[in-house]
């Protein structure tokens, strides 16, 4: 998986990795979604992203196809991250979690101080993404995109998690409330699944006492595999199959 800036020529690949996404995860009609696609991911507004210096425009390529992109947008010391999508076929394979790093670093490096992220409330599949990476829901607007009134969630990172560090080595790793008490995610220790990513989970802060696996789809636990050796979450249905993955993990 390669992530670069995007070009004009990414355009209509972008547009067609929105529509795929949204019609697999967006819990809206089919006219909701094409004005979403009339409105932000037409060639114009395009071609101005990729030449204007405030906004980032990152694309996802596997073998030469473009699977995702990231928008983000920087205004002085805030970056504010407004869409992220993967097609259904590129996910579990970490490229969302690589696109989100990657835009959210480069907004570092451009001296935003703090960073954003943007959800649409009818991102059914979604919810819980960026807390995985340690932001926090903040507030929640209503937009219109297209005539089109809409529920915006928005996400901060979390400052007592980030003050003091150099924002651009900080691992996005997060950590999670069980019944057991708090879990660690490893999100460098990244599985693939059928439906999104699983990450080891650990009970203790040194990554050191295996607690389960961490379902990058649904955002649940899977303490265990089933009797076919196979990571299978509970919650969703997400399934890694067991020559996809390491039986050391547990």
């Amino acid at each position: 998986m390669e992530i670069t800036d995007a070009t004009a020529e990414d355009a209509e690949s972008i547009r067609e990795v929105a529509q795929r996404s949204m019609e697999a995860s967006y819990a809206v009609s089919p006219d909701t979604i094409e004005g979403i696609l009339d409105d932000q991911f037409n060639p114009d507004r395009l071609a101005d992203l990729v030449d204007d210096e405030d906004s980032v425009l990152l694309v996802a390529k596997d073998e030469g196809h473009l699977g995702g992109f990231a928008e983000a947008e920087i205004d002085g010391e805030e970056g504010t991250l407004h869409w992220l999508h993967v097609a259904t076929e590129f996910r579990g394979m970490g490229m969302g979690s690589g696109l989100f790093e990657a835009a959210r670093d480069r907004l570092h490096e451009e001296g935003v101080e703090s960073v954003r992220a943007r959800e649409l409330a009818d991102n059914a599949e979604g919810q819980g993404f960026f807390e995985s990476f340690g932001f926090e829901k903040a507030e929640q607007e209503r937009v219109e995109i297209a005539s089109e009134e809409l529920i915006v969630e928005i996400y901060a990172e979390n400052e007592a998690e980030t003050d003091g560090e150099d924002q651009t080595d900080v691992e996005p790793q997060g950590t999670i409330e069980t019944d057991d008490g708090t879990v660690h995610i490893d999100r460098d220790e990244e599985l693939p699944g059928e439906s999104g990513p699983f990450f080891v989970a650990y009970s203790d802060e040194e990554y050191e006492e295996q607690y389960g696996f961490y379902c990058g789809n649904c955002d649940s636990m899977v303490e265990a595999v089933d009797s076919m050796d196979r990571i299978e979450c509970g919650t969703c249905g997400n399934l890694n199959k067991p020559d996809e993955w390491d039986g050391g993990y547990l």
